[in-house]
């Protein structure tokens, strides 16, 4: 695909690894963040030389695609800053990527589409929520890559899962918005056998095609 301009908000492992590899991909990446001097910022900076750190109203003005990889309950605030200042008539992937883990009443991404439900330029895409973040780096897992699950509306779905297949997923879209539940389902088994069952965050899933490629 064309080279982007990526926001990616949030500056742990997930979003860290992603900023890599985009900016190894030759897009153009804005490390968004509330406090841009913070010390989880200024590392990941450091290990991407070429992103820029701005704001995340800034951050959001700016970017073709923005990829929330914050905890769950900062998803709606992070949103509404990443929202504030795009310029009407200019459309904005916006990629969840995150887990509730905290029992929350309503999932990130019903929050992320209801503060951005008010503006028609926005669309909103789950995927990245379904791995460890060492995959991000290394999505080929004994010699077969890594399933990485995508859902929303088709045009942006489909802009994420290139994407994704350019990192080196084997990335299928699933449906739209309505099957965004089998994401976090999935994440769910993810964490359940990473951690509960002892496998280890080094883990993944492959799809296997009978007649076809693995």
């Amino acid at each position: 695909m064309s080279a982007r301009t990526v926001a990616v908000v949030g500056a742990g492992s997930v979003g860290g690894n992603l900023a890599r590899r985009l900016a190894g991909l030759g897009h153009t990446v804005l490390l968004g963040a509330r406090d841009p001097r913070s010390a989880s910022v200024v590392a990941t900076a450091a290990a991407v030389p070429s992103a820029a750190v701005a704001g995340l109203s800034a951050a959001g003005r700016e970017a073709d695609i923005a990829v929330l990889a914050v905890p769950a309950a900062a998803v709606a605030e992070a949103t509404a800053q990443l929202l504030a200042e795009r310029t009407p008539g200019r459309p904005l992937v916006l990629v969840d990527a995150t887990n509730d883990v905290a029992g929350l009443e309503r999932s990130p991404y019903e929050r992320v589409v209801e503060e951005a439900g008010s503006n028609p330029d926005v669309t909103v895409v789950k995927a990245f929520n379904t791995i460890g973040a060492e995959a991000i780096l290394a999505p080929v897992i004994d010699g077969r890559r890594a399933f990485l699950p995508v859902a929303g509306p088709a045009d942006a779905a489909e802009t994420i899962r290139d994407l994704a297949s350019a990192i080196g997923f084997d990335a299928v879209v699933l449906g739209g918005a309505d099957t965004v539940p089998h994401l976090e389902a999935h994440a769910r088994l993810w964490i359940h056998l990473a951690f509960r069952g002892g496998l280890g965050r080094d883990l993944g899933f492959a799809l296997v095609r009978r007649g076809g490629s693995a």
